[in-house]
């Protein structure tokens, strides 16, 4: 066979794709170092590899001392061993915490009373010591016997194990845990609309808020396995799968008397989507992602 006529049928059998004409505009890019807890604002990312995700996204969790038997640092696990605000949404709406990463390789995590700004905690992540005191914190705090635990080696920039709320990217990609998590603003209003009630897209816990498209189209992007493509940048990143909400966000962390069982809400209003809110996405191509950057839609032909 000629290389001419094996190229030929090569690419007859990768997928087309056509552009969708919505453009998609980032509006907010957030971190969540720790499972459960509050999120850090980030003007900008840059994605070195395919597969990378947020710089220490869910890189630590707060795992149940009972559970431990059962994480082994490479394979999902369902987010109910964990204190996090799926098994405790009430406390952990009451912590709001910070994170940064120092030149010396230092990972501080500040956690403070969301109500009254009291610290609670400051400690290094990088270190046993500092996990071993938060774990002791979170402890004390929830009345349960927790650990703080990551998968990776603390003191790496590479972040290989995300402790991430779906197991949909750990069956599509041979065991990576890494996900990105896309919430889409106009259906964040669709649905408030709906309750009467004004939800802040940082309820969903997204990684990246867009806007400009509409409402739901997202999910549009799953079943036609899309990709969007950085208009500024090149970065690619493949839609995966969309976001089944629970309990964790029933709690609003900036009205802690206001709860909404938001899945039951979403059934109500919106049958036809089920409780499901945002879509999961992975890094297909490296670049670089800034709020305000814009995304072209790739929808793969049928």
């Amino acid at each position: 066979m000629s290389a001419w006529l094996l190229s030929a049928l090569t690419l007859s059998l990768l997928p087309t794709f056509s552009m969708s004409l919505a453009i998609p505009r980032v509006t907010a890019l957030y971190r969540y170092a720790v499972k459960g807890l509050s999120e850090d604002v980030l003007d900008s990312v840059t994605f070195a590899n395919t597969g990378d995700t947020f710089p220490d996204d869910r890189r630590y969790a707060l795992l149940q001392q009972s559970r431990r038997d059962r994480f082994d640092g490479k394979s999902w696990l369902h987010k109910e061993n964990f204190l996090c605000a799926f098994t405790e949404p009430e406390l952990m709406a009451t912590l709001q915490s910070y994170y940064r990463e120092t030149t010396a390789g230092e990972k501080i995590l500040t956690i403070v009373d969301r109500a009254s700004g009291d610290p609670l905690f400051m400690g290094n992540l990088a270190t046993e010591a500092g996990r071993e005191r938060l774990g002791e914190m979170m402890s004390e705090t929830s009345s349960q016997d927790v650990v703080c635990v990551t998968a990776s080696d603390p003191s790496s920039p590479q972040h290989t194990f995300q402790f991430g709320n779906t197991s949909s990217g750990f069956k599509q990609r041979d065991g990576d845990t890494r996900t990105l998590h896309i919430v889409n603003a106009q259906t964040v209003r669709s649905l408030s609309e709906k309750i009467g009630v004004a939800l802040d897209p940082r309820r969903f816990r997204p990684n990246v808020v867009i806007d400009d498209v509409d409402a739901w189209s997202e999910f549009d992007w799953v079943r036609s396995k899309a990709k969007l493509r950085c208009i500024n940048s090149g970065l690619e990143l493949a839609v995966i799968g969309k976001t089944v909400r629970c309990k964790g966000i029933s709690v609003d962390p900036n009205d802690l008397g206001h709860v909404l069982d938001i899945p039951e809400l979403l059934i109500k209003h919106f049958p036809e989507h089920g409780p499901y809110l945002g879509v999961y996405a992975v890094v297909d191509a490296p670049g670089k992602l800034s709020t305000g950057d814009t995304f072209e839609i790739l929808m793969e032909a049928s």
